[in-house]
């Protein structure tokens, strides 16, 4: 697996068994709030930890 960019295409290699865990290193250095965005665009309401809350 690699050059996974879509949060549907991480959720879909999960939800058919191809993967237990997905790993975003390239994704990750090259947009450190994709987690949060993807989030967003799979309908999870995204929270900061909130020793962060601080710092929004």
């Amino acid at each position: 697996m690699g050059l996974i960019v879509e949060p549907e295409h991480a959720e879909q290699i999960v939800a058919d068994g191809e993967a237990d865990v997905v790993l975003l290193g390239r994704e990750l250095l090259r947009d450190p709030y994709w987690p949060r965005r993807a989030a967003t665009k799979l309908g999870v309401a995204p929270s900061w930890p909130p020793q962060y809350a601080r710092a929004f």
